[in-house]
């Protein structure tokens, strides 16, 4: 915080986040997908609201877990300006509790939940690379979002930001190059690493000057006009 005060900056934490749902309405899976967050995002933001970690984290992890000193719950509580939040996808949760029982405990055996992922929530990767630049879903989703972010700061989110994953196809951490998620795609057999503008890149920069957000009309101006024309090296 002394630093903050020289520098006058902004110091927050991004953060990593699944959404969490129980795989049934069973009072067990329900207490379970309380768990997941505990852990998924308690262990993290809970000393930084609270001053603490989520007594069921406190619990399950037992000595293993440092405890704070009530100097350094009061040094870390409210010790950020903002949070970012950093989401994929949607998991649904199972209550495992029978992984409490084991002594060869970690963090998923802490946490005694069953984990199913589902389909992807945010980038609407595409597989494989060869994939058209008319990355149609992509802007669907874009736009969608966009909306409900701004429906969110109407209803007062204090939300000051977006960034979308990606700008580039880049290297991505479970799959390497074979998912693409970004706006322009890199073309790895070019020597030059060329890159390429998807529809969804034409329609971002669209947005940010201001133009109409309409998705299903840029969809179909992508299609109709020489928008890609000159980008349609692999269809």
């Amino acid at each position: 915080m002394v630093l903050q005060g020289k520098k006058f900056g902004f110091i927050g934490i991004n953060l990593f986040v699944y959404g969490v749902v129980p795989l049934t309405n069973s009072r067990e899976d329900v207490l379970a997908t309380q768990r997941a967050n505990d852990f998924f995002v308690g262990l993290i933001m809970n000393p930084l609201v609270f001053g603490d970690y989520p007594d069921t984290v406190k619990k399950n992890g037992g000595i293993r877990l440092p405890v704070f000193t009530n100097y350094e719950c009061r040094m870390v509580k409210g010790s950020f300006d903002f949070l970012g939040v950093n989401h994929y996808s949607t998991i649904y949760v199972k209550d495992n509790s029978d992984t409490l029982k084991s002594e060869n405990r970690d963090f998923l055996a802490d946490m005694a939940v069953k984990i199913v992922y589902g389909m992807p929530a945010s980038a609407h990767e595409q597989n494989p690379r060869d994939s058209s630049l008319e990355d149609i879903p992509r802007v669907t989703y874009i736009h969608s979002y966009m909306g409900s972010l701004l429906d969110a700061v109407r209803n007062g989110s204090n939300a000051r930001g977006y960034f979308t994953w990606s700008f580039l196809d880049v290297f991505e951490l479970i799959d390497g190059y074979n998912s693409i998620f970004g706006l322009y795609y890199g073309d790895l057999e070019d020597p030059e690493l060329k890159r390429y503008p998807k529809l969804s890149a034409h329609w971002y920069s669209h947005f940010l000057k201001g133009g109409s957000v309409s998705s299903d009309k840029f969809i179909q101006l992508g299609k109709d006009s020489s928008l890609l024309s000159k980008n349609r090296f692999f269809q």
